[in-house]
């Protein structure tokens, strides 16, 4: 099913939930990088969460080839998790991360990374350690890596 009209949201929850950690990006620039993911065999690859009883978008994440750290070295990344207040405590976000975990496997990687200010616990949970932390543009975050096999 194609998903491009949900760009538009995806892209205002990501600038207002991330957008300190890149205080210079913008709303059209994740728009753009959106609309980029739509090839399942390549990077960057855009994951949505849709509600089966309203068929309407409880949440999203991404895996991008770089990020805002390590992103000469490591790759690939687990990217803008985000699920809307509304619809959170349901699994969503655990299920997206582990889509992602699939979804590199598929395309051959042995490892997925992720950085995170808020959620190191639940990505423990999910199999993630954590290898470094560092400050980004102000915010301590975790920078996290999980063995994909």
């Amino acid at each position: 099913m194609d998903f491009k009209h949900c760009i538009p949201t995806i892209a205002l929850w990501q600038q207002e939930a991330f957008g300190y950690l890149n205080p210079d990006g913008t709303v059209e620039q994740r728009a753009e990088r959106l609309s980029n993911a739509n090839d399942r065999q390549l990077l960057p690859i855009s994951l949505v969460a849709i509600s089966q009883d309203r068929n309407a978008l409880v949440g999203t994440a991404s895996v991008l080839a770089t990020t805002l750290t390590h992103k000469h070295h490591l790759s690939p990344w687990l990217s803008s998790v985000f699920v809307p207040p509304e619809h959170r405590g349901k699994g969503i976000a655990s299920s997206l991360a582990l889509s992602a975990v699939s979804e590199v496997g598929r395309l051959g990687f042995d490892t997925i990374y992720l950085f995170t200010p808020h959620n190191e616990a639940l990505y423990h949970r999910l199999g993630w350690a954590t290898f470094d932390r560092v400050t980004l543009n102000g915010a301590p975050v975790s920078v996290m890596a999980r063995d994909v096999r």
